[in-house]
Protein backbone atom coordinates (compact mmCIF):
# COMPACT_ATOMS: atom_id res chain seq x y z
CA UNK A 1 0.00 0.00 0.00
CA UNK A 2 1.20 3.52 -1.00
CA UNK A 3 0.09 6.69 1.47
CA UNK A 4 0.96 9.47 0.52
CA UNK A 5 1.04 13.35 1.61
CA UNK A 6 -2.63 14.04 1.57
CA UNK A 7 -4.15 10.70 2.91
CA UNK A 8 -4.52 8.29 0.01
CA UNK A 9 -4.86 4.92 1.20
CA UNK A 10 -5.09 2.39 -1.58
CA UNK A 11 -3.26 -0.65 -2.64
CA UNK A 12 -1.23 -1.03 -5.80
CA UNK A 13 -2.00 2.97 -6.82
CA UNK A 14 0.27 5.37 -7.00
CA UNK A 15 -2.26 7.97 -6.23
CA UNK A 16 -0.81 12.34 -6.53
CA UNK A 17 -3.14 14.86 -5.73
CA UNK A 18 -5.68 13.42 -3.87
CA UNK A 19 -7.77 15.57 -2.14
CA UNK A 20 -8.84 15.65 1.41
CA UNK A 21 -8.48 12.31 1.86
CA UNK A 22 -10.56 11.37 -0.94
CA UNK A 23 -9.51 8.86 -3.70
CA UNK A 24 -9.08 11.16 -6.86
CA UNK A 25 -6.54 9.88 -8.49
CA UNK A 26 -7.02 11.91 -12.52
CA UNK A 27 -5.35 15.16 -11.15
CA UNK A 28 -1.50 14.11 -13.06
CA UNK A 29 -1.25 11.01 -13.94
CA UNK A 30 -3.20 9.39 -16.81
CA UNK A 31 -6.04 6.84 -15.53
CA UNK A 32 -5.07 3.15 -15.97
CA UNK A 33 -7.59 0.01 -15.50
CA UNK A 34 -5.01 -0.71 -12.28
CA UNK A 35 -6.41 2.26 -10.71
CA UNK A 36 -9.84 1.66 -10.82
CA UNK A 37 -10.23 1.46 -7.15
CA UNK A 38 -8.62 4.67 -6.34
CA UNK A 39 -11.62 6.71 -8.44
CA UNK A 40 -14.60 6.50 -6.66
CA UNK A 41 -17.72 5.96 -9.32
CA UNK A 42 -19.33 8.53 -11.04
CA UNK A 43 -22.93 7.49 -10.89
CA UNK A 44 -25.10 10.06 -12.56
CA UNK A 45 -28.80 10.30 -10.11
CA UNK A 46 -31.63 9.62 -12.07
CA UNK A 47 -34.19 12.13 -12.87
CA UNK A 48 -36.41 12.50 -10.19
CA UNK A 49 -39.96 12.03 -11.08
CA UNK A 50 -42.83 14.09 -9.54
CA UNK A 51 -44.56 12.02 -7.16
CA UNK A 52 -46.95 14.83 -5.87
CA UNK A 53 -50.17 15.66 -7.99
CA UNK A 54 -53.91 16.20 -7.42
CA UNK A 55 -56.42 17.72 -9.09
CA UNK A 56 -60.27 17.88 -8.99
CA UNK A 57 -63.36 19.03 -10.48
CA UNK A 58 -66.55 20.12 -9.20
CA UNK A 59 -70.19 21.35 -9.83
CA UNK A 60 -71.61 22.68 -6.28
CA UNK A 61 -74.35 24.76 -8.24
CA UNK A 62 -76.85 22.45 -7.48
CA UNK A 63 -78.32 22.77 -10.77
CA UNK A 64 -80.27 19.65 -12.17
CA UNK A 65 -78.55 18.28 -15.52
CA UNK A 66 -81.11 15.79 -17.85
CA UNK A 67 -79.64 12.01 -19.02
CA UNK A 68 -80.28 11.68 -21.99
CA UNK A 69 -80.45 8.07 -24.23
CA UNK A 70 -77.42 6.19 -24.92
CA UNK A 71 -77.11 4.48 -28.10
CA UNK A 72 -74.40 1.98 -28.37
CA UNK A 73 -71.52 1.69 -29.98
CA UNK A 74 -71.98 5.99 -29.51
CA UNK A 75 -70.57 7.06 -26.22
CA UNK A 76 -73.01 8.93 -23.60
CA UNK A 77 -72.59 12.19 -22.41
CA UNK A 78 -69.82 13.60 -20.56
CA UNK A 79 -70.56 15.23 -17.00
CA UNK A 80 -69.97 18.87 -17.27
CA UNK A 81 -68.01 20.34 -13.84
CA UNK A 82 -68.22 24.04 -13.23
CA UNK A 83 -65.51 24.61 -10.72
CA UNK A 84 -61.70 23.33 -10.48
CA UNK A 85 -60.73 22.30 -7.07
CA UNK A 86 -57.14 22.71 -6.15
CA UNK A 87 -54.59 21.55 -8.30
CA UNK A 88 -50.54 20.56 -9.12
CA UNK A 89 -50.26 19.11 -12.04
CA UNK A 90 -53.52 17.64 -12.67
CA UNK A 91 -56.15 20.36 -14.45
CA UNK A 92 -58.68 20.99 -16.67
CA UNK A 93 -57.66 20.22 -19.62
CA UNK A 94 -57.61 22.40 -23.07
CA UNK A 95 -60.84 23.14 -24.85
CA UNK A 96 -63.37 21.78 -26.04
CA UNK A 97 -62.74 19.46 -22.92
CA UNK A 98 -61.63 22.58 -20.22
CA UNK A 99 -65.24 21.78 -18.16
CA UNK A 100 -65.70 17.76 -18.33
CA UNK A 101 -61.73 16.64 -18.51
CA UNK A 102 -59.01 16.58 -16.10
CA UNK A 103 -55.66 16.03 -17.41
CA UNK A 104 -52.34 14.32 -15.57
CA UNK A 105 -48.71 16.30 -16.37
CA UNK A 106 -47.19 13.12 -15.10
CA UNK A 107 -47.29 9.10 -15.54
CA UNK A 108 -47.87 7.12 -12.40
CA UNK A 109 -50.61 5.91 -10.47
CA UNK A 110 -53.48 7.68 -9.50
CA UNK A 111 -56.34 7.12 -7.37
CA UNK A 112 -59.42 8.60 -8.80
CA UNK A 113 -62.45 9.16 -6.81
CA UNK A 114 -65.92 10.04 -8.63
CA UNK A 115 -69.52 10.96 -6.81
CA UNK A 116 -72.50 12.31 -8.23
CA UNK A 117 -76.05 12.72 -7.17
CA UNK A 118 -78.56 10.80 -9.22
CA UNK A 119 -82.59 11.32 -9.52
CA UNK A 120 -84.93 9.03 -10.95
CA UNK A 121 -88.20 9.87 -11.30
CA UNK A 122 -90.32 6.71 -11.69
CA UNK A 123 -94.18 6.47 -12.03
CA UNK A 124 -96.28 3.02 -11.95
CA UNK A 125 -97.69 3.58 -14.75
CA UNK A 126 -95.33 4.77 -17.54
CA UNK A 127 -91.45 4.26 -15.87
CA UNK A 128 -91.71 1.22 -13.54
CA UNK A 129 -88.25 0.43 -13.90
CA UNK A 130 -84.99 2.78 -14.50
CA UNK A 131 -81.62 2.97 -14.54
CA UNK A 132 -78.55 4.78 -15.65
CA UNK A 133 -75.01 3.79 -14.99
CA UNK A 134 -71.20 6.20 -15.26
CA UNK A 135 -67.61 5.04 -15.77
CA UNK A 136 -64.52 6.84 -15.94
CA UNK A 137 -62.91 7.34 -19.67
CA UNK A 138 -59.39 7.69 -20.64
CA UNK A 139 -58.80 9.74 -23.36
CA UNK A 140 -62.69 9.42 -24.75
CA UNK A 141 -62.37 5.86 -25.53
CA UNK A 142 -61.15 3.42 -22.53
CA UNK A 143 -63.55 2.69 -20.05
CA UNK A 144 -61.57 2.54 -16.95
CA UNK A 145 -61.54 -1.37 -15.22
CA UNK A 146 -64.25 -1.18 -12.39
CA UNK A 147 -65.15 2.12 -12.50
CA UNK A 148 -69.12 1.66 -12.88
CA UNK A 149 -71.46 3.05 -10.52
CA UNK A 150 -74.82 2.91 -10.99
CA UNK A 151 -78.26 3.92 -9.85
CA UNK A 152 -81.56 1.90 -10.45
CA UNK A 153 -85.17 1.90 -9.45
CA UNK A 154 -88.38 -0.84 -10.03
CA UNK A 155 -91.23 -0.47 -8.82
CA UNK A 156 -94.16 -3.29 -9.53
CA UNK A 157 -97.55 -3.70 -8.34
CA UNK A 158 -100.62 -5.27 -8.54
CA UNK A 159 -103.64 -4.39 -9.02
CA UNK A 160 -102.58 -0.92 -8.67
CA UNK A 161 -101.18 -1.29 -5.58
CA UNK A 162 -97.03 -1.06 -5.26
CA UNK A 163 -95.93 -4.61 -3.68
CA UNK A 164 -92.07 -4.30 -4.77
CA UNK A 165 -89.94 -1.21 -4.80
CA UNK A 166 -85.91 -1.44 -5.07
CA UNK A 167 -83.67 0.13 -5.58
CA UNK A 168 -79.54 -0.06 -6.29
CA UNK A 169 -78.14 3.28 -5.86
CA UNK A 170 -74.37 3.55 -5.79
CA UNK A 171 -73.87 7.38 -6.14
CA UNK A 172 -69.66 6.86 -6.39
CA UNK A 173 -66.45 4.91 -6.93
CA UNK A 174 -63.12 5.13 -5.90
CA UNK A 175 -60.13 3.45 -7.69
CA UNK A 176 -56.53 2.90 -8.27
CA UNK A 177 -55.24 3.35 -12.29
CA UNK A 178 -51.89 3.38 -13.80
CA UNK A 179 -52.14 6.35 -16.07
CA UNK A 180 -49.37 8.05 -19.24
CA UNK A 181 -48.64 11.33 -19.23
CA UNK A 182 -51.33 14.12 -20.94
CA UNK A 183 -53.60 11.13 -20.28
CA UNK A 184 -57.58 12.86 -20.13
CA UNK A 185 -60.08 12.07 -17.86
CA UNK A 186 -63.66 12.49 -17.85
CA UNK A 187 -66.70 10.47 -16.25
CA UNK A 188 -69.49 9.74 -19.07
CA UNK A 189 -73.26 8.03 -18.96
CA UNK A 190 -71.97 4.45 -19.76
CA UNK A 191 -75.70 3.11 -20.24
CA UNK A 192 -79.20 4.23 -19.59
CA UNK A 193 -82.33 2.08 -19.20
CA UNK A 194 -86.21 2.85 -20.08
CA UNK A 195 -86.13 6.84 -20.56
CA UNK A 196 -89.72 7.19 -21.71
CA UNK A 197 -89.70 11.11 -20.88
CA UNK A 198 -86.97 13.74 -20.87
CA UNK A 199 -85.96 14.37 -17.72
CA UNK A 200 -86.81 11.25 -15.92
CA UNK A 201 -83.23 10.69 -15.06
CA UNK A 202 -81.09 13.22 -14.18
CA UNK A 203 -78.05 14.27 -11.93
CA UNK A 204 -76.45 17.55 -9.92
CA UNK A 205 -73.83 17.89 -7.43
CA UNK A 206 -70.83 15.80 -9.53
CA UNK A 207 -67.10 15.36 -8.55
CA UNK A 208 -64.17 13.85 -9.83
CA UNK A 209 -60.74 14.01 -7.69
CA UNK A 210 -57.94 12.58 -9.30
CA UNK A 211 -54.86 12.20 -6.75
CA UNK A 212 -50.53 10.86 -7.70
CA UNK A 213 -50.24 7.90 -5.22
CA UNK A 214 -47.18 6.56 -6.96
CA UNK A 215 -44.53 7.00 -10.24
Amino acid sequence: MKLNNNGCHQSGCDCQQCSNGKFDCTGIRPFRAIEAACIPPSIPEPPKEETVAYGSFYDPSGDIVEVSPVTPPVLGQKIVFTTPGPSLRVDPAPIPNNNTDLQVATSGVYEISMDISVILVLSTDFNPHMAVQFGLFINDSILAIGSIFESEQFIATTHGEIVLLNAINTVGRTIQLRLNKDDRLSIRVFRVVNINIPGNIRYRFPSLVVTKIAV
